[in-house]
C-alpha cells in the first residue's frame, strides 16, 4: 500500500499546477524566440544560390552573386513616430531580422531596386535625409568589400509634380546613394541602372509635346540620353537591366505560378506608375537589347516573357526578353510573404557555347508575419487559457474527490469481485455476501459525506431477525446503497429499497419529512452526463507494464450550470470566486512574464 502511496503522490507532483506552470512558461518561451527569430532561418532553408544550373551548363568559373532588394521602404524616425508596439516599429524589425539572416548567404554584390526610403521624397532638410540614410545603413550592414548599387525609386525621388514632394530630392539621393543612371560591369555583364521615374516624368513631356522618341531631344542627364549613349557604344558583353518600375505588358498577361495573387495591370495616381508606357517599353527593348530585366515596385513576384518584333535586325538571335519583378523585402498589406532575388552570373567567355547560359536567377521567401500570428499564437494562447482555466476552476472538484478517497482503509478485493465504486471506497470494503469476519471501515468517513442522523435516511435490517458476523444492522453508513441515487434502478436490485407508497411523507424512521434525502450521483449518472459534453479527446498508452488513459473534455452542461448556481449561493461562493479570478490573473502574468521579456529583448536587439 505504501508503495502504490508513494506512486500516486509522484504521479501528482508530476501533473501539479507548479509544474504545468513552469512547462507553460518554458514553452512560451521556446515559442516566441521561433516566432520572432527562428521562422527566418527555417525560411530560408531551401534557398540557395542558382549555381547549380551554371555548373551543369559546362560552366566552370566559379559564378558571382548578386543580392537583388526590392522595396525596403525603411520608415522614417522622426515623421513615423516610431515605437514598440507601432506598424513602423514592426516593419522595421522585420527588416533588422530578416536583413541578419540574409546577409549569412555571402553575397558579391548587393542591387537595390527603388524605394529604398519609404519618406525620402518628403524630406527637405540634408540634416534630416543624413540622419535617414544613417538609419537604413545602420539597419543594412554589409561588409566595405561588398559593393552595393542603388535603382532610384518614386518614394526616393518623387514622381509627377506635387508641392509636398522636395526640391532637392533627387540631389540628396545622388549625394548619399550614387548617380541616378549608371553601368557598372560585373562578371563580363554590363548591369544598366536606370532612373525609372525620370523616365515617367521626361514620357510625359514629350508626349505632351507630340514627339516621337526618334525626333525627341532628350533631357541633358536624363535617362533618355543615357539609354541612348549606352547603345551607341559597341560591346557583345550581355545587357542586364534594372528599373524600379516594370515594363509595359498586356493586362491578361500571367505573372506564373509564384505570384500571391493576381497581375500587374496598368494605373498611375498621385506619386506613382505601376509601369511604364508601351512607347516607352519598346523604346527601352529594342534599344538596349537586354538579355533580362529586373524590376521592383509592384511588391509580389512577377516573371513574365516580352516579345519583341523579328523582323528588327539587330535581334534576329534574339526575339524575347524575360523580365522578372521581385518581391517586396519589407512586409506589406498586399503580400502574405516577403522576399528578394538571388542573381548568380559567369563570364561568358567561361561558357562552353556561345549561346549557353551566362546567369542564372533563384526566388526566395520571408516569413508570414499574419499566419505565424494566426497559425501559433492564437492556437497557443486558447490552449494556454484553457490549461489555466481547468487548473484554478477545478482544485476544488479535485479536493473533494481525494479526499473522499483518503479516509477509507483500501483492502484487496476477492478475485471475482466488483471493482470498486468511483464515488465511494465502502463499496471496496462491503459485500452484501457472507464474509469470515468484520469487514467494516476503520476510520469514520469524512464530513462531506456524514449526515445528522441515520433515521433520516432509513434503517437497513436483514431478512432474518438475528445478524451474521459482517452484516450491517442499524448504520446506513455501512451499506453503499445511500451513496447512489433511487431513481438508478440499472445499479440495484429495486426491492432492497424502502416503500415509499404506504405515504409520501412518513419514512420508516416514523418521522414525517417533506424533504427527500439527498443521494450522490451513481457512475452511470455521471456516465449519462458526460455524454452531453460536446468535445473530448482521449489517448490511452502503456507505462510500465500498465495500460492507462488520459482524458480532456469540455464541461458538461449540468456542470456549467451548477459552477453558475454555485457563483450566487452566498458570501463564501462570492469570495471563492473572486479568489480564483486572483489566482487566474496571477497565473496569467506569470506564464506571460517570462515571454514578455524575451519577446522585449528580442526586439531590442533588432531594433
Amino acid at each position: 500500500m505504501s508503495f502504490i502511496h508513494e506512486r500516486r503522490t509522484r504521479n501528482s507532483r508530476l501533473l501539479s499546477r507548479n509544474t504545468i506552470i513552469n512547462l507553460l512558461r518554458f514553452f512560451w518561451v521556446i515559442l516566441v524566440i521561433w516566432c520572432e527569430f527562428g521562422v527566418f532561418f527555417y525560411s530560408l532553408s531551401d534557398c540557395k544560390w542558382p549555381d547549380k544550373e551554371l555548373k551543369e551548363a559546362g560552366s566552370t568559373e566559379k559564378p558571382t552573386r548578386v543580392l537583388l532588394i526590392s522595396d525596403p521602404q525603411l520608415p522614417n524616425p522622426r515623421r513615423s513616430g516610431i515605437s514598440w508596439f507601432g506598424y513602423s516599429a514592426s516593419s522595421t524589425r522585420y527588416l533588422r531580422k530578416g536583413w541578419s539572416v540574409v546577409t549569412r548567404l555571402h553575397p558579391h554584390a548587393v542591387v537595390w531596386l527603388g524605394d529604398v526610403l519609404a519618406s525620402g521624397r518628403y524630406v527637405t532638410s540634408e540634416d534630416e535625409y543624413e540622419n535617414y540614410v544613417d538609419e537604413f545603413k545602420g539597419i543594412f550592414s554589409t561588409d566595405k568589400s561588398v559593393p552595393n548599387y542603388f535603382v532610384p525609386g518614386n518614394r526616393d525621388v518623387g514622381l509627377g509634380e506635387s508641392s509636398t514632394f522636395s526640391k532637392n530630392s533627387r540631389k540628396y539621393f545622388t549625394e548619399y546613394f550614387g548617380p541616378l543612371n549608371q553601368e557598372v560591369n560585373l562578371a563580363g555583364h554590363r548591369l544598366l541602372f536606370i532612373d525609372a521615374p525620370g523616365l515617367v516624368d521626361e514620357d510625359y513631356r514629350r508626349h505632351g509635346m507630340g514627339k516621337q522618341y526618334e525626333t525627341w531631344t532628350p533631357a541633358v542627364g536624363g535617362p533618355i540620353e543615357f539609354i541612348a549613349s549606352v547603345a551607341i557604344k559597341a560591346s557583345s558583353s550581355p545587357i542586364i537591366l534594372f528599373s524600379h518600375i516594370p515594363l509595359s505588358r498586356p493586362a491578361s498577361t500571367s505573372c506564373g505560378p509564384l505570384r500571391e495573387q493576381g497581375s500587374i495591370r496598368a494605373s498611375a495616381g498621385h506619386g506613382y506608375q505601376n509601369m511604364l508606357g508601351k512607347q516607352t517599353t519598346r523604346f527601352v527593348l529594342h534599344t538596349l537589347h537586354p538579355a533580362v530585366v529586373f524590376s521592383g515596385d509592384n511588391r509580389d513576384y512577377c516573371n513574365i516573357t516580352h516579345q519583341l518584333r523579328s523582323t528588327d535586325a539587330n535581334i534576329l538571335a534574339k526575339t524575347t526578353v524575360r523580365e522578372v519583378t521581385v518581391k517586396s523585402f519589407s512586409p506589406s498589406r498586399h503580400i502574405r510573404r516577403p522576399g528578394f532575388q538571388l542573381l548568380s552570373l559567369v563570364h561568358p567567355d567561361s561558357a562552353v557555347s556561345p549561346h549557353g547560359p551566362t546567369f542564372a536567377d533563384a526566388h526566395c521567401l520571408l516569413p508570414d508575419t499574419f499566419r505565424i500570428f494566426s497559425s501559433i499564437y492564437v492556437p497557443a494562447l486558447v490552449l494556454t487559457a484553457i490549461a489555466l482555466l481547468y487548473f484554478n476552476i477545478s482544485p476544488d472538484r479535485h479536493h473533494r474527490r481525494s479526499s473522499t478517497l483518503s479516509p477509507v482503509s483500501v483492502s484487496r478485493s476477492r478475485p471475482g469481485s466488483p471493482p470498486p465504486g468511483p464515488e465511494s471506497a465502502i463499496w471496496s470494503n462491503w459485500s452484501p455476501r457472507r464474509s469470515n469476519g468484520p469487514t467494516t471501515p476503520s476510520t469514520a468517513l469524512p464530513p462531506s459525506l456524514r449526515v445528522s442522523s441515520a433515521k433520516e435516511i432509513f434503517t437497513f435490517r436483514a431478512l432474518s431477525s438475528s445478524s451474521t458476523p459482517g452484516s450491517p444492522l442499524d448504520s446506513p453508513l455501512l451499506s453503499p446503497i445511500p451513496l447512489f441515487h433511487a431513481g438508478h434502478e440499472d445499479e440495484m436490485n429495486p426491492v432492497h429499497y424502502p416503500s415509499q407508497h404506504h405515504n409520501d411523507n412518513i419514512w420508516p424512521s416514523g418521522e414525517d419529512t417533506h424533504e427527500a434525502p439527498s443521494f450522490l450521483p451513481s457512475p452511470s449518472a455521471h456516465r449519462s452526463e458526460r455524454k452531453w459534453s460536446s468535445w473530448s479527446w482521449s489517448w490511452s498508452f502503456v507505462f510500465r507494464e500498465r495500460r492507462r488513459r488520459v482524458t480532456i473534455a469540455l464541461p458538461t452542461w449540468g456542470e456549467m450550470r451548477r459552477f453558475g448556481a454555485s457563483l450566487n449561493n452566498d458570501s463564501t461562493s462570492r469570495g471563492k470566486r473572486r479568489g480564483m479570478v486572483w489566482r487566474l490573473a496571477g497565473d496569467s502574468m506569470s506564464v506571460a512574464l517570462p515571454a514578455v521579456v524575451t519577446w522585449a529583448l528580442i526586439g531590442w536587439l533588432f531594433f
